[in-house]
């Protein structure tokens, strides 16, 4: 887990809850969430969340995989989890602490995805700092979302 989960993963743990709770969420919004999980589990877990990169693409960080994975639905609501990442989410769903994170950020699922994009633009922040297409330096988001988001 120290090297981190793939993005799909996390994507999938978020999507299974939201189906759970019969809330929908679409690709846009899982990307957020994802990318918003990995940057605060900087400051709150204390270790890295996602080993996939994210790019600095139009609306904000993207996880690929992840993106490529969901893009079929364009804009509607995911219907199921990828099944690409049963031993993955198995390994999440053991560990507490993690799924006790995670859930503190299903609230997420209910925000306009385009506010979150906006959230993730804002000026200094590591979507803003990169070039646009280019991946997103990791350190950056970890350095960012600490100073953001850490202990004072």
């Amino acid at each position: 887990y120290n090297k981190g989960y793939s993005g799909l993963a996390i994507a999938d743990y978020f999507i299974k809850k939201c189906l759970a709770k019969g809330e929908p969420i679409t690709n846009m919004s899982v990307l957020k969430m994802i990318y918003f999980a990995h940057g605060l589990a900087y400051p709150t877990l204390h270790q890295k969340l996602i080993k996939d990169p994210f790019y600095a693409w139009g609306w904000g960080p993207v996880e690929k995989k992840t993106y490529d994975t969901f893009k079929c639905y364009i804009a509607n609501p995911i219907t199921s989890p990828s099944g690409k990442t049963d031993d993955e989410l198995e390994n999440i769903e053991k560990d507490s602490k993690l799924t006790s994170f995670l859930d503190s950020l299903l609230p997420l699922a209910k925000i306009n995805p385009f506010k979150l994009s906006e959230k993730s633009h804002e000026e200094g922040a590591p979507w803003a700092v990169t070039q646009p297409y280019d991946a997103i330096d990791d350190k950056i988001i970890e350095v960012y979302f600490n100073a953001k988001y850490g202990k004072k």
